[in-house]
């Protein structure tokens, strides 16, 4: 059964963007990750600049002002558009937004939703933007409260970001990782947290990929510092005190799976020494590692899974088990539109 078959009747997800993503924005007049793509500069015959902006979510600009005003197309997914003093508009794919000249306002993405948008940005002489206060936390939070009621059952965006590092860290793209992993560190995981991802990814895209993920995130976190980041490196794992590891991961895995096992079957009965394995160090080792739960842990498991060729039965096994720790079938659906995204 191939991927594609295994995923019918879940949504394909958005289409990427018809531009690249483009270059990073900066960190002065952003908040998150933004990328820039120049689609068209100021020339003789045109008194205004076009290019593709990425707001990954949660992304926005700071407060700020156009002398001759600006025009923004949504192409992708959906963010807030607010003009100071005013409530802020959801904006999304399809959606123009037609802003006056000096009005202060922002826009950027929704908390779980990324958003791409082309700006024709206007000139008066020279200039075409004045940059103001970043937009707080608090303000960007109460516009976000109606953002939150709506997608109360989708994934957040720290679940998003999970779904992304596992897909980007099994498939091997570095690049499309890093930019994964400040996202992650942005929408609220701690630095133990996603290094408890990349560990737990060994057991199901190898060491190789599982250490270069590791090693992309040093990169990340030494870039951070060195920008002023102060990142939350969160709780360490409580100690695993159980002797018998095997029992231990046989009763974890039967959680999982909500089923009884009386004997090993199949492979694991062909080669005892992988079911060995499979329980002492996979569900007993890892999985009793609290850093995160189990319900993270499939939802790692099924986006590393869903990003790999030729896993299919694996695949559906752990849906199965994710299914049992909580996540919804509104929540896999939007795990593998996200992960169609990726590829």
């Amino acid at each position: 059964m191939s991927i594609s078959t295994f995923i019918s009747g879940f949504p394909a997800g958005a289409q990427s963007s018809i531009f690249p993503k483009g270059d990073p924005l900066p960190a002065d007049y952003f908040t998150g990750q933004a990328f820039l793509h120049p689609l068209l500069a100021k020339d003789k015959n045109n008194e205004f600049a076009l290019g593709s902006v990425t707001f990954e979510p949660g992304a926005r600009t700071n407060w700020h002002t156009h002398p001759k005003g600006q025009v923004l197309i949504v192409t992708e997914g959906e963010g807030f558009y607010q003009e100071r003093g005013k409530p802020a508009r959801r904006i999304k794919k399809g959606d123009i937004v037609n802003i006056p000249e000096n009005v202060e306002h922002w826009h950027g993405a929704a908390s779980t939703r990324k958003m791409v948008h082309i700006a024709i940005t206007n000139y008066k002489g020279d200039q075409n933007v004045v940059w103001l206060k970043p937009v707080s936390a608090q303000e960007y939070q109460t516009t976000n409260d109606e953002d939150k009621y709506e997608y109360a059952q989708h994934l957040t965006a720290r679940q998003q970001s999970i779904v992304r590092i596992s897909a980007f860290t099994a498939a091997g793209n570095i690049d499309d990782l890093k930019v994964a992993l400040h996202t992650g560190l942005d929408s609220g995981l701690t630095v133990n947290e996603i290094k408890e991802i990349l560990v737990q990814l060994y057991a199901y895209c190898g060491f190789p990929r599982s250490l270069n993920g590791i090693t992309a995130f040093m990169a990340v976190l030494e870039d951070r510092k060195a920008r002023g980041v102060q990142d939350i490196e969160g709780r360490q794992a409580t100690p695993f005190e159980e002797t018998d590891k095997y029992q231990a991961g046989k009763k974890t895995l039967q959680e999982l799976t909500g089923k009884e096992e009386k004997a090993p079957a199949g492979a694991n009965a062909f080669a005892p020494a992988v079911d060995t394995f499979l329980k002492e160090h996979l569900f007993a080792d890892i999985f009793s590692r609290d850093v995160l739960d189990h319900q993270q842990r499939e939802l790692v498991t099924v986006s590393a899974l869903a990003a790999m060729a030729g896993v299919e039965s694996q695949l559906q096994a752990h849906v199965g088990m994710a299914k049992n720790t909580g996540l919804t079938e509104v929540q896999l659906k939007e795990v593998f539109a996200l992960i169609n995204q990726t590829k």
